[in-house]
């Protein structure tokens, strides 16, 4: 199992729990919270990044959801995926972030390039270059 199909499954277990601890009731909005804050700190060793992600992610697809009590949605566990293979320099699932995602991510990668490896930087400066998300 690579770490992008961990990730879905810890999604999954995640959920459960949530709806385990809570009586079978399920709040999509308190469940996604408890993602984010499981994705910083799963991933806490590429540094604030991961944090900055998983907030740019509940902020723009889930606090703006149509339909909250469905969160996460599977296209909005695939964009936090896509987070992550940027993060990891694996670049799967890149289709599912949009230009302006490229460019969010790009900014906030700016924001926090004082505390990314530099290998990891520049990664995924070369991505952004790609993406023509470098403004």
């Amino acid at each position: 199992m690579d770490s992008i199909q961990k990730f879905y499954s810890d999604i999954e277990k995640t959920k459960k729990f949530y709806r385990a601890n809570n009586g079978g009731n399920y709040n999509g909005i308190h469940c996604c919270q408890k993602i984010c804050d499981k994705f910083a700190s799963d991933y806490r060793s590429y540094g604030s990044i991961s944090n900055a992600f998983s907030d740019y992610w509940f902020s723009t697809y889930i606090n703006t959801s149509q339909t909250p009590s469905e969160e996460p949605t599977p296209e909005n566990v695939d964009r936090l995926a896509a987070m992550l293979s940027l993060m990891e320099g694996t670049r799967q699932l890149e289709d599912k972030l949009s230009a302006e995602d490229w460019s969010e991510l790009c900014e906030t990668v700016k924001y926090e390039a004082q505390d990314m490896p530099i290998d990891m930087l520049n990664d995924m400066m070369a991505v952004f270059l790609e993406k023509g998300a470098l403004s």
